[in-house]
């Protein structure tokens, strides 16, 4: 009776798979033999076989010969066998190559996690920088200052921040005292002074006005036609300046 093949299943795909089952009739009893013992069986067989043949021929002990369909029975196993082990063969090696394959798999999976891992991280920094940022707006929002009030402000203090372009260096000789600046802010003295503080400040030596009175503002020197609705801020419309003569004579000693 010729030998059946059946292959067992394997519990997991990295385990190492068992040999290939091979089943032996003998009588009425099936025994289960590997793929080592299913080749070792008919060799041994066939080794019995050939020493019993090898007695049979010799001087000494006589002994009937055994059946040629006893070597053709053993030689059909063995060659079942081998048969078999061939295709054991050729199954091992596309195992071996399908776990190395699933073995790459797994690198390339793990590369493509960690890779996501770090994406994740850097998407939940970009998010939380985000939210601070939304924060910071919201907060900037709430506390935003009404542009009526931020352009009277400017506006109150524009004549204190640095003197009007076209005014003249009150350092050259010859030039009249520099008028009096106030600052947006109350300095001590005037918090000193209370309701006296909000009295005009006394003029220039020799100038005369009534208490309480506001003095007449002095008059403005009316601009050349051409030159009416100037803007002094505006270089391209700004009123030429006045060019002075200088005198450019070195002499230190005009008596002599």
């Amino acid at each position: 009776m010729l030998p059946a093949y059946t292959s067992a299943a394997s519990s997991s795909q990295h385990a190492q798979l068992p040999d290939p089952i091979i089943l032996f009739n003998n009588g009425d009893a099936y025994a289960p033999k590997s793929m080592t013992e299913a080749l070792l069986i008919p060799i041994s067989e066939l080794q019995e076989l050939a020493q019993s043949l090898f007695q049979s021929v010799s001087s000494t002990q006589r002994a009937p010969p055994p059946a040629i369909a006893s070597f053709l029975e053993i030689d059909a196993t063995l060659a079942s066998a081998v048969k078999q082990a061939r295709a054991h063969q050729v199954k091992q090696r596309k195992i071996e190559r399908l776990k190395d394959e699933v073995l790459d798999l797994e690198r390339r999976w793990r590369t493509i996690v960690q890779e996501l891992e770090a994406g994740k991280r850097d998407l939940e920094n970009i998010l939380s920088e985000g939210e601070e940022r939304i924060k910071g707006i919201e907060a900037a929002k709430a506390a935003s200052i009404p542009y009526p009030e931020l352009l009277a402000y400017a506006q109150s203090i524009s004549a204190f921040t640095s003197a009007p372009p076209h005014m003249p260096d009150l350092g050259l000789p010859g030039q009249p005292p520099p008028p009096l600046f106030f600052p947006p802010f109350p300095n001590e003295e005037k918090m000193r002074r209370g309701h006296m503080g909000a009295e005009e400040p006394l003029g220039l030596l020799g100038e005369t006005h009534e208490v309480g009175k506001a003095p007449t503002p002095p008059k403005s020197t009316e601009l050349a036609p051409h030159l009416a609705g100037a803007n002094p801020y505006r270089p391209d419309l700004r009123a030429p300046q006045q060019l002075q003569m200088f005198d450019f004579d070195l002499d230190l000693n005009p008596d002599l």
